[in-house]
């Protein structure tokens, strides 16, 4: 029932139907957990996530979050250029995979699964992580790693993981 108000952005399950949201379905509680807590102490910058985290106690985002890690991934069903692709999967190589291992499948409590994302979302949060670093947290090897990366190369790595499933 906690759930019942992220399905709206988050799909059923935390699987996204949309290009917007991110999927959450199988994420790390962990990870899911701090970021939840991040949204309602309003320490990670959002449109609405830290207006809904507010309304729940620590208890009740524990249950959401080992709730959607039990859920079962499924990637995002959307065309992709294989050309750009392939030109992300040389810059992963270069500057991503020491983090986002195994094609952006691995995922701990510091690192979420992006593999399989809707390529806007991965855009959108990969123009953010570059253009406004202090939006959320994160290692400086990352904010270092994108600041050398155009709005092309950033496309490139969002359709690259996008692919990945």
């Amino acid at each position: 029932m906690l759930a019942e108000t992220c399905h709206g952005c988050h799909g059923p399950n935390g699987v996204s139907m949309g290009p917007a949201a991110p999927t959450i379905a199988g994420f790390d509680r962990q990870y899911l957990i701090r970021v939840l807590q991040e949204f309602r102490e309003d320490e990670r910058e959002s449109t609405i996530m830290g207006r809904i985290m507010t309304g729940y106690r620590p208890a009740e985002i524990r249950r959401m979050a080992s709730y959607f890690a039990a859920q079962t991934w499924a990637s995002a069903d959307v065309q992709l250029d294989r050309v750009v692709v392939e030109q992300g999967r040389a810059i992963h190589e270069h500057a991503c995979v020491e983090c986002h291992q195994d094609g952006g499948r691995h995922q701990d409590r510091d690192t979420p699964r992006i593999a399989g994302q809707w390529p806007i979302y991965l855009l959108f949060q990969l123009e953010s992580f570059r253009d406004r670093p202090t939006s959320i947290r994160q290692p400086s090897k990352m904010r270092e790693a994108l600041e050398a990366l155009s709005d092309d190369d950033l496309g490139a790595l969002a359709q690259y993981y996008a692919s990945e499933r």
